[in-house]
């Protein structure tokens, strides 16, 4: 699509203080979200601020995380599951990402599950941008959304519908908040919905030049490198609940501020609830889920004008990120 630049980007190495971040009163926040439960794990505590603040929350989960090929090994007890067998994989995360929903907006969280293939967001980015070359899972067999139930069930799987959609989602919700992955994810399905979440920034306040829109734009770390958080990578979950987030110290500033909002006992309990609703990832990765729920949520908070400088964003990430630790395209080996 984009990838032609050649210029080289320093990489800014130290550490910055982090600070309150201030959740006014009725604010819209709008989560993106790659996977069902990186809602959860990223702004779960976030979310009941600002619905505790007389505002709206509005959660899109892109894809059905549907090509966890260990999770849906230990499910099915089959050394090769079928594409049928990663399909009812999907459907039961979406369940669980519907489930978390009620916990933490007692109904008046408004979820969208778009329903793409687990893997397929970065492909729509740089192999797959327009509409007749969807990208087709190697799981469930796939170059459509396929999911019953899910906002764009029969969608093609390709960038340019993608961008669209969240640029439709954009201008319909109006958020004062948007929380979405950092384009410095060690995965490649966030990673590549940072980039889009910006594209599509950009597109949004392009079409409303006469508005004063000035979003706050929160970048989220749920991947980085193994053993961040602390005891992500435990093999047995442990409880963090006294213990602030902080963002790791190696995670390029890149010029912006991080900012941390520190949850009561309550919203933290909560958090509890609503990531214990998603038992396919409870069984497998408990340790990484745990280590999210802690006394505070971080974020890299960027400028509405940072979405101008799309390419150096992406040049910058491609000075860092080589390759993807967790890319469902690589797991084809069972």
């Amino acid at each position: 699509m984009f990838f032609w630049l050649s210029v080289a980007v320093a990489l800014p190495a130290a550490a910055a203080p982090e600070q309150a971040l201030d959740v006014g009163r009725g604010e819209r926040l709008l989560i993106l979200a790659p996977h069902p439960d990186d809602e959860s794990l990223s702004a779960a505590g976030l979310a009941q601020r600002v619905f505790a603040n007389g505002g709206s929350v509005r959660s899109v989960v892109v894809t059905s995380g549907d090509a966890y090929v260990d999770a849906v090994v230990q499910q099915t007890g089959k050394r090769k599951p079928s594409a049928a067998d990663f399909l009812a994989f999907g459907e039961r995360r979406l369940d669980e990402s519907r489930r978390a929903a009620q916990v933490l907006g007692k109904g008046f969280l408004h979820l969208d599950l778009l329903g793409f293939s687990d893997g397929s967001i970065y492909s729509a980015l740089v192999s797959h941008w327009r509409r007749n070359q969807p990208m087709r899972s190697d799981f469930t067999g796939f170059d459509h959304v396929p999911y019953s139930e899910a906002v764009d069930r029969g969608y093609a799987q390709d960038g340019q519908d993608l961008l669209s959609e969240l640029v439709a989602i954009l201008r319909e919700t109006r958020p004062t908040m948007i929380a979405f992955p950092d384009v410095m994810e060690n995965d490649s399905d966030h990673a590549g919905l940072g980039m889009f979440t910006l594209l599509a920034v950009r597109d949004w306040l392009a079409r409303e030049p006469s508005q004063n829109i000035h979003p706050k734009m929160l970048a989220y770390l749920i991947h980085w490198r193994p053993g961040w958080p602390t005891g992500s990578n435990w093999g047995i979950a442990q409880d963090w609940s006294g213990q602030p987030m902080q963002l790791p110290d190696d995670l390029p500033l890149r010029g912006h501020r991080r900012v941390c909002l520190n949850l009561m006992p309550s919203e933290v309990a909560t958090k509890r609830q609503a990531m214990a609703e998603y038992q396919t990832q409870q069984l497998i990765m408990g340790d990484f889920l745990s280590s999210f729920v802690r006394s505070s949520e971080c974020f890299t908070q960027l400028q509405t004008g940072d979405t101008q400088r799309i390419e150096n964003v992406v040049e910058h990430w491609r000075h860092v990120r080589k390759a993807f630790d967790s890319h469902p395209l690589t797991r084809r080996k069972i």
